[in-house]
């Protein structure tokens, strides 16, 4: 059986059409259609239904296309261990805005420079906000929901008793959240059955 060529594509928000990156793949790696597997979720989670469905397909000796690295993968960690894993399998990748041919020494060797520069990129953004978020706490900001005023937490407690009011309506007079009513509600009756025991 001679080996075969399979692309793969990944769009990450609802709104987004693939057709840019099918239509890159059919026209300059002459890969049809139905060997194009689309997924439609974020590139950092590392589960994704169309790639597991290619990997069940394709065998040794084949070749995987993508539009850029970032389609595989964002974090470098599950792209390094998903191409280990298929050069291990004997499949070839390659990503065409990198030019990078996976089966080639120079590839594997610009794959894993561009893999780290990458997540390097990312730890970079993530200490910046974590520098952020200290620097505003420093001043006396707290990031998050704003606490709920006490006085509309027992309004709300006072109307839902009533029962003269739906929880939405209680919601939209109050402006307390659902789920701090809930929680309320719920630490109330945890309280009862301790004090009725």
């Amino acid at each position: 059986m001679s080996a075969k060529v399979w692309g793969y594509v990944r769009i990450s928000k609802a709104e987004q059409n693939p057709n840019r990156q099918l239509d890159l793949l059919m026209r300059e790696h002459g890969i049809r259609r139905e060997d194009i597997f689309v997924d439609q979720i974020s590139g950092t989670k590392f589960e994704r239904p169309a790639l597991a469905e290619l990997q069940k397909v394709f065998r040794e000796g084949d070749t995987v296309v993508v539009e850029s690295l970032s389609r595989v993968s964002r974090k470098s960690a599950d792209l390094l261990q998903l191409l280990d894993d298929w050069q291990k399998r004997g499949i070839n990748f390659i990503s065409h805005k990198e030019q990078l041919d996976f089966s080639s020494t120079t590839g594997r060797l610009i794959l894993t420079l561009l893999s780290a520069l990458s997540q390097f990129e990312r730890d970079n953004l993530r200490d910046r906000v974590v520098e952020g978020l200290a620097a505003a706490r420093a001043r006396g900001r707290v990031g998050g929901r704003p606490r709920t005023d006490q006085k509309s937490l027992e309004k709300a407690l006072k109307l839902y008793e009533a029962k003269s009011h739906s929880i939405q309506e209680i919601t939209e007079i109050t402006k307390v959240s659902k789920s701090v009513l809930y929680r309320a509600l719920k630490a109330r009756r945890e309280l009862e059955n301790v004090t009725s025991d």
